[in-house]
């Protein structure tokens, strides 16, 4: 049974969950309240004092800071081995365009790979011939990920890019596994976390991971427009800034032009910092108020009940092959459109899911604020449907 205080006190504090069925916080999280005021208080102040300074600029900075600070909590990570990104996207480009390609050389990646991860792929593949290779983990993608990866790769792979958490239908991909052989064959490995970041516990250090890129706008449940990159102490020197500025070079007499020894070479400029502010109150939130632990056993527990729920509704077929390894449950509906399911649940039962394109399914997202309750009214929707 869920901790009725602690779930009280999340959808209190995030008020939208009380006022619609919201299951598809993988693709927006509901922004608590504390959040909003840490953003509208700052940007009050600005409004009423001005940017003017050094003080305005240290508070800025110091800021940004307590965001670092607070995803390296997250992730496990040391706070130097974290840049600030606006998005998973951002942190995936910054890497993927990090290397000095030739052409022929070749990127692994696997057929459940969203956009974000591939548009740069793709980019790069059209602007300098590289290959693309990808792994065929099958329609659920619950084949070894580990053999499939390792088939394809060749003296000319130079990284190897996938998903922790599959978009498509929440499969947890052995990507430890991934990165022992990677570190094996000298090849660096780039983890898309988007599903993972705020859903699943996540230690880089103990995956061994080079990269990792997170959003704040999903299972975090944090402002658009942030999110953040990780880079492995170790794994620096396999990439370059592709774009640098005031953020990225070290600051000190008799230096012109020397970059970070860290991860903020990564940082082209200043941010929104309404938004960073919003970030780190997010992130203190569910760390120190909500508590990650409690979370992420939340999040496990209404996925296993909404699979077990709706594996019961006849003309359904399960993708998600892993019961409550994430939160994210894929499914279809035989004979329905699903984009037609997803408008009809949004119109006529106030609840909120999506749909995949890319395999026609229907995906809920549980996020750590949603009740029993909810998934047996989504459950008697489709039933109806």
């Amino acid at each position: 049974m869920p901790d009725l205080t602690t779930l009280q006190r999340v959808r209190q504090e995030m008020p939208v969950t009380t006022s619609r069925i919201y299951l598809n916080i993988g693709t927006f999280g509901p922004l608590p309240t504390c959040a909003v005021q840490a953003m509208q208080q700052y940007l009050q102040e600005q409004l009423q004092n001005g940017r003017l300074g050094t003080a305005a600029f240290e508070s800025m900075t110091a800021i940004y800071d307590d965001a670092r600070k607070n995803v390296a909590r997250l992730l496990h990570a040391d706070v130097k081995e974290i840049a600030l990104t606006d998005n998973t996207g951002e942190g995936l480009n910054i890497i993927s365009y990090g290397f000095h390609w030739h052409e022929g050389d070749e990127v692994i990646t696997t057929n459940h790979e969203h956009m974000s991860l591939l548009a740069p792929l793709y980019q790069i593949r059209d602007r300098y011939g590289i290959v693309i290779r990808k792994a065929d983990l099958g329609p659920a993608a619950d084949r070894p990920v580990l053999q499939a990866i390792a088939d394809l790769v060749t003296p000319r792979t130079r990284l190897i890019s996938l998903s922790h958490v599959t978009w498509t239908t929440g499969v947890v991909l052995d990507i430890r596994e991934i990165a022992r052989m990677g570190r094996e064959l000298g090849i660096p490995v780039l983890i898309d976390g988007a599903q993972s970041a705020g859903a699943i516990p996540i230690d880089v250090k103990a995956l061994d991971i080079d990269f990792y890129a997170i959003p704040m706008q999903k299972w975090l449940c944090g402002p658009d427009g942030t999110g953040a990159l990780y880079v492995r102490r170790e794994a620096l020197d396999y990439v370059m800034p592709t774009y640098v500025g005031y953020f990225s070079i070290k600051h000190e007499e008799d230096v012109e032009w020397e970059l970070h020894g860290h991860a903020q070479r990564f940082e082209a400029g200043g941010r929104q910092t309404a938004a960073l502010l919003g970030q780190a109150t997010v992130l203190k939130w569910l760390d120190e108020t909500v508590g990650y632990e409690w979370l992420f056993e939340r999040i496990s527990s209404l996925s296993t009940y909404a699979y077990n729920a709706l594996q019961r509704i006849p003309g359904i077929t399960m993708l998600t092959p892993q019961v409550g390894a994430s939160g994210l449950v894929s499914f279809m509906l035989e004979g329905r459109d699903v984009t037609e399911v997803v408008n009809t649940l949004r119109d006529n039962h106030n609840i909120y899911i999506r749909n995949i394109p890319s395999n026609k399914a229907l995906r809920i997202s549980t996020g750590f604020y949603n009740t029993e309750e909810e998934i047996d009214t989504l459950v008697r929707a489709l039933r109806s449907i």
